[in-house]
This record gives C-alpha cells, sequence and structure tokens, in this order.
C-alpha cells in the first residue's frame, strides 16, 4: 500500500467507476476496480482486478492491496462486507449503513407521485456533509431519460426541505460517501422513495454542472478529506440518458451535434450498442432551460438514431 496516497479498490467496474477515474488521477489517488470482466466499463480502460465478488476469499484477497474499499452497487452480499469489517477492511460506506437503508427501504410504503426528484448528498466520517441542488427525474418506460437541476417544478421552500430531508437521511444512516435520496413528490407532500449508497445516475450533471462532482466528492468523503464546493456552475443543466436502438455508430454522430451545440458534453460508457441498454449522456449547461431540453432531445434521438439529418 502506498504510504503517501491512499489506493482506493472498488468493488464493481461500471460507468459510475469509468467516471470516478479522472477525478482519482487528479487528486493522485490510484483507483483500483474489482471487475467482474475485462469489458467491463472502468475495465477498459485502467488496470483491474478481475474476480467473483460473491467469492469471500478473492475479495479479501483484493482489499488486502487497498488502503479503503468502496462499492459501485448494492449488489455485494452483507456476509461479504461483514467479513471484510472483521478482517480490519477498511469498508466506506459501512456494514451498518446498507443494513439500515434495506431496514428504511423495506418500511416504506409505495404511493402516487407527481413528479419524482433526487437529493445528492455527500458525508465524511468527521460527519461534514453538503447536498447538491435537488435534480428531477424525467423517465420513459420506467427508465431515467433525462434529468433537470435544479428541479424546475420544485418551490424554494420545497427545495429546502428536500436537501434537509436528504442530510438527515445520510446521518441517520451514518453515511460515509455519496447517497442519492429518491423523493417523490405529490402536490405539496414529500416522501422517500429510493435510497442508493453510492454515485448515481441522478447526479451525472454534476460533472460539468457543479464546482465538486458526485464522484469527486465520494472519494474526498470516503478519505475524510474537507467536502468540495458543490453549488452549480450555471443556471441549470440538463443530461439526456443515451439508450441503444437503430444506430451502432456512436462516433460518426458527433460531427453533427458538435458542429450543431459546441457546449454539449458527451460521455460514453464504452458499452456494445444494444436495444435499450444505457449506453452514454449527453449534458448541457446554461440559463435558458427551454433551450437546453430542446438540444440534449435532439442528441439523444440524433444518437440513438430516431432522427438523422
Amino acid at each position: 500500500m502506498n504510504s503517501e496516497f491512499p489506493i482506493v479498490g472498488v468493488i464493481g467496474a461500471g460507468q459510475n467507476v469509468r467516471m470516478m477515474i479522472a477525478p482519482a488521477t487528479a487528486l493522485g489517488i490510484k483507483l483500483l476496480p474489482f471487475a467482474s470482466s475485462v469489458t467491463d466499463s472502468a475495465a477498459q480502460i485502467t488496470p483491474c482486478i478481475i474476480g467473483d465478488y460473491t467469492d469471500i476469499e478473492a475479495v479479501k484477497k483484493f482489499a488486502e492491496q487497498c488502503d479503503v474499499i468502496t462499492f459501485e452497487h448494492e449488489q455485494v452480499p452483507l456476509s461479504i462486507i461483514k467479513a471484510l469489517e472483521v478482517n480490519g477492511v477498511r469498508v466506506r460506506p459501512s456494514l451498518e449503513t446498507f443494513v439500515f437503508v434495506q431496514k428504511k427501504l423495506a418500511n416504506k410504503v409505495s404511493k402516487d407521485f407527481d413528479f419524482e426528484i433526487s437529493v445528492l448528498v455527500g458525508r465524511s466520517p468527521h460527519a461534514q456533509a453538503t447536498t447538491w441542488a435537488p435534480t428531477q427525474i424525467i423517465k420513459s418506460n420506467r427508465i431515467s431519460s433525462m434529468t433537470v437541476s435544479p428541479a424546475p417544478m420544485l418551490s424554494h421552500t420545497m427545495s429546502e426541505d428536500a436537501q434537509k430531508t436528504a442530510l438527515e437521511v445520510a446521518a441517520e444512516v451514518n453515511l460515509i460517501g455519496v447517497m442519492a435520496v429518491e423523493i417523490g413528490v405529490k402536490g405539496n407532500e414529500m416522501f422517500i422513495s429510493d435510497l442508493s449508497v453510492h454515485p448515481h445516475i441522478s447526479g451525472y450533471w454534476t460533472i460539468e454542472g457543479s464546482r465538486t462532482s458526485q464522484f469527486e466528492q465520494h472519494l474526498r468523503a470516503i478519505l475524510d478529506l474537507p467536502l468540495g464546493d458543490p453549488s452549480m456552475t450555471n443556471d441549470y443543466v440538463v443530461v439526456g440518458n443515451i439508450l441503444g436502438k437503430n444506430k451502432t455508430d456512436m462516433y460518426r454522430p458527433y460531427l453533427h451535434l458538435m458542429a450543431r451545440n459546441p457546449s454539449l458534453k458527451f460521455h460514453l460508457y464504452g458499452k456494445e450498442v444494444q436495444p435499450g441498454i444505457n449506453i452514454g449522456h449527453v449534458n448541457a449547461t446554461g440559463k435558458d432551460l427551454s433551450e437546453l431540453r430542446t438540444e440534449i432531445e435532439h442528441a439523444v434521438d440524433y444518437m440513438s438514431g430516431e432522427i438523422d439529418e
């Protein structure tokens, strides 16, 4: 292990880990993913350990190479996390957090809502905590197709209440890292609909839209570094998720889209293009929300082959 700059082991090597590599590199931190396959999104661009995250001996051996272990997803069995902690491994978020979140979600009551938002919160071991502006999640066929930040349908008072709720939940579950608190909104009522204790798709806007992205903040939090400024870089940020459809050439569309709008920012995950699979996203920041939405909708449709000019 490096005595100066820590080695962060991440169980998982999907698109979230791929997007964590750049801020880790900027901070001088080595990120070591534990991938299921060499074709995993992060494994394509950085050295990884290949293995089965349900194999306790393989995970223990992996952890020996790292200063701290974190997770891309919640699929790792609790027994594996417990075994790591018993073995003296620094695990963040902790087993306590995962168990608490599972219990909290098990007790929630499903309700209908007018729209859904997400509030990202970062929290360190010393209980320093920050939130980003609430994000509105727009879904198509139950899949997130677009996010708009800050949530345009949320009043200022409700926005503050949502951020307060996220901070309270983070403290309640003793979070270390970044968590997405998804909240259903029905009239003036808000209720928690889901919790994810890792960087989240609803926070992809923070890469260009915030002074500190969720990926950098997660690293800062799990390493107990002072947290970064989560304020927005512009009035609005719109993100469109690109799903595989009719077009397989993902490079050629850049010629049209970058010429049409040089401010668009593209993030592809290295996945094989298949119908319905999320293969990337595109971000736009600015002051005119209607214009941003139009540009993002056009970009997503063009990348997927829905339109051709």
